[in-house]
């Protein structure tokens, strides 16, 4: 008669690699379930775009009459000369606003766009500078901390977007 203890060893052999492995798998599949029935799964869908529309809703408006001299007055406007380093990772840039216009400059906004190594935008800030300009001058301000900016931002451009009388 053969023995028992031959049957039990064979099924020993089996029973213990089924189980380890079921005690790896069952876990992982238990979390992936979790995941999915509290719908955490949303990393694996494409994002959607975001869709925005603007509607005019009337064009005689007070306003738009001083931003079309604001805009004008901005185009005689340059900043002629713009040195920045970055302290700490914010970025303080030394600018030489000139104006060419035959009225004096209260406040001028400027537009930082910030470029990485190849020459993309990593981001954009807009700043007004509320140091007068006289007419036909040009003014230098030192010193002008625009924000907090990326280490991996190699580059910068400038752009006058309005201006105030």
């Amino acid at each position: 008669m053969p023995s028992k203890r031959g049957k039990k060893s064979k099924f020993k052999k089996v029973l213990i690699p089924v189980l380890k492995w079921a005690s790896a798998i069952i876990p992982v599949c238990a979390f992936i379930y979790i995941l999915y029935y509290y719908k955490q799964l949303d990393f694996l869908k494409p994002k959607e775009q975001v869709k925005t529309e603007t509607k005019v809703l009337a064009s005689g408006d007070s306003l738009l009459a001083g931003m079309g001299r604001s805009d004008e007055l901005a185009a005689q406007i340059h900043v002629t000369n713009n040195e920045w380093h970055q302290v700490g990772g914010l970025a303080i840039h030394n600018v030489l606003i000139e104006n060419t216009s035959s009225t004096p400059v209260k406040s001028v906004e400027v537009e930082f766009k910030y470029l990485n190594d190849v020459q993309a935008v990593v981001t954009s800030k807009i700043i007004t500078i509320k140091t007068p300009v006289p007419a036909k001058k040009s003014a230098k301000v030192a010193g002008l901390s625009v924000g907090y900016v990326n280490n991996s931002v190699v580059g910068c451009d400038v752009k006058v977007l309005s201006a105030r009388m």
